[in-house]
């Protein structure tokens, strides 16, 4: 079961049905979807983001992009030092974005930074 589905409005509908296909199979809840500019730089500011420009991050719309090409998504019961349940989600989505032909990069598998809850479409 997807919980907080209304956290992709503003989300590029690609991604939207990747997570929708994944919340169909397993209990998963959406963190977070679309982000202003400001929420971008506040989260930069109190260290949840690790940019320094806030129009690098995929979950920001506005000038120039209108939909959010990421998604923030955990396990249900989220559980931050369960990384293996992260791990076990990401194979659903991306097996969800595989079947729909749809190409979806997941932060767990970055090397300088891992972004366990974190997909996104690529540029």
């Amino acid at each position: 079961m997807l919980h907080h589905a209304e956290r992709l409005a503003n989300v590029d509908p690609r991604l939207v049905a990747v997570i929708q296909a994944a919340g169909e199979q397993t209990d998963c809840v959406v963190l977070e979807g679309a982000r202003t500019v400001a929420d971008e730089q506040k989260a930069i500011d109190t260290g949840h983001s690790k940019l320094k420009d806030p129009m690098h991050s995929k979950h920001v719309i506005g000038p120039g992009r209108p939909l959010a090409l990421a998604v923030d998504l955990a396990p249900i019961p989220v559980n931050w030092d369960d990384l293996d349940a992260f791990r076990q989600l990401s194979v659903v989505v991306l097996g969800c974005a595989a079947n729909l032909n749809t190409p979806v990069t997941w932060g767990g598998t970055w090397t300088t930074l891992k972004d366990f809850p974190h997909y996104e479409l690529p540029d």
